[in-house]
Parts: C-alpha cells; structure tokens; sequence
C-alpha cells in the first residue's frame, strides 16, 4: 500500500490500494497525487523536490472536462547546480544528489515555453489541478520512488516566503478526493442497449470522450476527432483500448509483441534508453463505467515468449486457467465480476460481462513510429502498430487448458 506522505500540499496516493480513489482508469505501474489550490494574486510558486528511483515522474495540469492541459515530465527538468537528473540517457540512476526544482505559473503555456516551468492552466474562479505521477519505483522503494513528495514555497506579493502549511492555507490547498464526471447514466443505459464488445475485439485509438461514446456503442468511427483525452489523461501515453464480453466465451487471450523499454525495476545504476523504442507500456482490465481498474500488466512484469510474443489471459478468477500462470510463460489479468460497474450508480445495474481493455504507449523514443502517439485518424491503429496491434481471441476454460504448458506456441502471431 502506498505510504501517506505528510505533505499538505498533496493528496493521499490514488491507486488500487485505496478503494476510494481507483477511478479514471488508473494504471498499477503508476501512483497518482493530486493538488489543488488557488494562487494569491501577485505571488509566486516553486516545487522542489527529489527526482524518484522509478522509471518516469511527470507533473500534468488539468483543464475544466478534466483533460490534460500541459505536461512537465522528468528529462525535461533540469536538475539543481550539483545534482544529477537520473532520467537522462547515459546518466547515473542511484545518485542521491537529486534535486530539482520547477516555478508554477498561472494560466495557459504561451507559444515558447519557459524551462523548469508547469503552467496551470487555472479555471475561472482560480482553482488549479495538477496531477504528479511516479511510474514503476525501483524494487524495494515505496510508491513515491523512495523520495518525499515535492515541497511547496509560496512568495507572496509582499516577499514573504511561505512553506509547509503557512504555504497550503494561503493557497487554500484542497486535498480532498477530485470529483471525476461519469458519463450522465441515462445517456449511458441508452447507448448501452448496443453492446460495444464484438466477437473478433477491435481495437481503436482515444480520441476524445464524445466521439470514443459514439464510436464504441453507435459504429460512429469516422472523421478526425480531436484528441483529447479526458479523466485526468497523462499527456505522455496514448491510448489504445478494446470491450470484451464473457458471454461470447468466458476466457479472452490477448496476444502481441512489447516495443522495447529501458530496464529499471532492478534498480540498475545507469538510465538505458540506448534501445529503447518506448519508455513505458501497459496494458489493464477495467470497468467501463465505474472507471475501476481490476489489474494491469506492465513491460518488466510480462515475460515473453521465445517468439518474441507474449500472452495474457483474462477471466474471472473462478475461471482462470490452470496454465494461467508465470510458470507457463502466461500473464493474468483479472476480470472484474461487476463488468462495467454501472452500480455504482444507485439503482443501476451491471452489464456483468462486460470489460475493458486499455494499452498504454509512453514517450517513444529513437523516432520509433509503431505507436498509437502515431495514429491520425480512426481505423489507422492496424497499419500504425503493425506487429505492435494485439490480437485477442476468445475460449472457454477447457480449450485453453488442452492447449497445455506452453500454450502461447498454439495461438496466433
């Protein structure tokens, strides 16, 4: 379970080990903290902090629908006069001089952005969001990547330099849980009459909450749909996901290639990006409508085949394999028994077969194209991906089974 870091600015963490915040699709490679404050006219705001022992940090700020607005992510930081930034290519990970810090400005990045510096992109009435995120914390460090959370100094319009809570009251820092927007339900129970899983699994690239609603459950796939992706999105991945349904046959197999990442959950002292194709990928079962995530499977946790392929099984836990499992080179994701999680609405009922599947691309590198960062328009995530696209067959318990210890070699490529 994450730790609670006593730090006013900052939220509790927002995971899957805490029930109250797994909402907005959240990944478990990843922990979440949120801020929200309003700044005091004429003052300033610094973050200061320690880069992670993780694979990736990023600060996001937010607009109004809860879609990113800009991102300051961790290559792009410099670090303090004597420190290190252990995200660099080439430079030393486990360095403990580490220091960084970033200015926060009010408002919307202009066309040349200032270095060190997250615009806020303040609502009307003052309030900022942000979001920082720690992804995959070395093996022994806690969810913030063995480091406190960054450290808020407020300087007043005055000079006066504030910290800790002096620095949390003057910016009416609110750490309470964010309130995520649902889609409105009678919305959703009507376009829910069209059962957005099919029988051979398509996968399509996020675009924006309005046309992913009318693409997935009406076949409105055309057009060029902005892409902005809502329920506090991370700027640095892109998406791909894919509905499922139990009753077609309970057991669904996903099977495709991983891009290559740089290693870093052993915690290895030099930061490789060297061949690297991507820096993150990921790939969860969700509930649609709750936005729960029920489990992910990130690179360093998935093993691949011979092949060069993987395999992930997902189905209830009742109806998991027998050869499910790491032993037989096969990964698990867990199916939630609430399908899409309408209930969580009162009087609402589940779809209980439902599920969704959501693949996460960050940052590719080394001008690596095989990315949903590269689809342009709806139906291109195919052609894009190539041997990146997984495919995804259905079976009962019994075929899967049959297909014995290594059965990853009887699927299709």
């Amino acid at each position: 379970v994450p730790e609670l870091v006593n730090n006013c600015f900052w939220s509790d963490p927002y995971s899957i080990d805490n029930p109250a915040s797994n909402f907005a699709y959240p990944d478990t490679g990843a922990t979440y903290w949120h801020a929200r404050y309003k700044l005091p006219e004429g003052a300033s705001l610094r973050l200061k902090g320690q880069y992670p022992y993780a694979r990736y940090m990023s600060f996001n700020s937010y607009r109004e629908d809860a879609s990113p607005a800009f991102a300051l992510m961790d290559q792009n930081i410099a670090a303090d006069t004597g420190s290190i930034n252990p995200f660099i290519s080439g430079n030393e990970r486990n360095n403990e001089n580490r220091d960084y810090q970033i200015q926060i400005l009010n408002g919307e990045a202009p066309q040349s952005p200032l270095s060190n510096t997250l615009y806020d992109y303040a609502q009307a009435d003052g309030q900022a969001t942000l979001l920082y995120r720690v992804y995959v914390p070395n093996t022994g460090k806690d969810a913030t990547g063995g480091t406190d959370l960054p450290q808020a100094e407020l300087t007043l319009s005055s000079g006066e330099v504030l910290t800790g809570q002096a620095a949390c009251d003057n910016l009416q820092s609110d750490t309470s849980i964010i309130s995520i927007p649902f889609v409105p339900a009678d919305t959703y129970a009507g376009l829910r009459q069209n059962n957005p899983a099919k029988e051979n699994p398509i996968w399509r690239a996020a675009y924006n909450v309005q046309f992913n609603l009318r693409c997935a459950f009406l076949g409105m796939c055309t057009g060029e749909p902005e892409r902005q992706v809502a329920w506090y999105a991370n700027l640095d991945n892109q998406y791909l996901a894919t509905y499922l349904d139990r009753s077609i046959k309970p057991i669904a197999v996903i099977r495709g290639k991983i891009p290559k990442v740089p290693a870093t959950l052993a915690g290895g002292d030099t930061f490789d990006e060297s061949q690297a194709q991507l820096r993150y990928w990921s790939l969860c079962q969700n509930e649609y409508y709750s936005q729960k995530v029920t489990g992910c499977l990130y690179d360093e946790q998935v093993t691949i085949n011979s092949d060069g392929y993987f395999t992930i099984v997902t189905s209830l836990e009742s109806e998991r394999p027998s050869n499910a499992t790491d032993a037989c080179g096969i990964g698990y994701l867990p199916w939630s028994a609430e399908g899409d999680g309408f209930s969580i609405l009162p009087e609402r009922s589940n779809h209980e077969n439902d599920a969704l599947l959501i693949l996460r691309n960050m940052l590719p590198v080394n001008g690596f194209a095989k990315t949903v960062q590269e689809t342009a328009i709806p139906g291109d995530e195919a052609d894009v991906l190539a041997e990146f696209m997984p495919t995804v067959q259905y079976f009962t318990q019994a075929d899967f089974e049959a297909l014995g210890s290594d059965a990853y070699s009887s699927l299709p490529q």
